[in-house]
């Protein structure tokens, strides 16, 4: 008879053994889709768009024809574990432009006709995740919105864009609640 007391314990205790490993197998295959859900960007880029008034990318000049046009920007980022199909991007940025008047000559006058101009800029793109929740998207933030409130030139003289600085360069995972900034960008336009 005592070798069945220490059976039935040796049964008991393989038991509650037996009873942790489900429980641990059933906390573990339901944290696995909550962990694939975390959405967080590994790269994200801002920078002048090729062909813009502007050429520069980070804080350097530009020899490009001066224009009353300001540079647009790109956005490219790569966001990995998006649980949803779909997902609502915004960009945005905060221009501080100057603009100033040029003579027939293409010479900036020394005259005070320039003004300066600090504005925010964005957009939004819907985008769909493949199949593992990854997104590798880019958009173009167009900076032509951006208003000069009345500012203009007098006759003979055209209006330029002198320079432009893009600070607080966000883009935002509206859906996810998710963000990501770059540097800030600064460019020489004209004269």
């Amino acid at each position: 008879m005592t070798d069945q007391k220490p059976n039935r314990l040796s049964r008991k205790v393989g038991q509650f053994g037996l009873a942790i490993v489900a429980a641990l197998a059933v906390v573990i295959g339901l944290a696995s889709p909550a962990y694939a859900n975390l959405p967080h960007f590994k790269t994200v880029s801002v920078g002048l768009v090729a062909g813009s008034s502007g050429a520069a990318t980070r804080s350097s000049a530009s020899s490009a024809s001066p224009s009353g046009k300001l540079p647009d920007l790109l956005f490219s980022w790569t966001e990995v574990g998006v649980g949803s199909p779909d997902v609502v991007y915004s960009l945005s940025t905060v221009v501080t432009a100057t603009f100033g008047c040029v003579n027939g000559g293409g010479k900036h006058p020394s005259a005070s006709n320039k003004t300066t101009i600090t504005q925010p800029a964005q957009t939004s793109v819907e985008l769909a995740a493949d199949k593992n929740g990854k997104i590798t998207g880019s958009a173009i933030l167009d900076t032509g919105g951006v208003s000069l409130g009345g500012f203009s030139c007098p006759g003979g003289q055209t209006l330029v864009a002198l320079s432009a600085t893009f600070t607080h360069n966000m883009i935002t995972d509206t859906t996810n609640g998710v963000t990501a900034t770059d540097g800030d960008i600064s460019v020489i336009l004209g004269p």
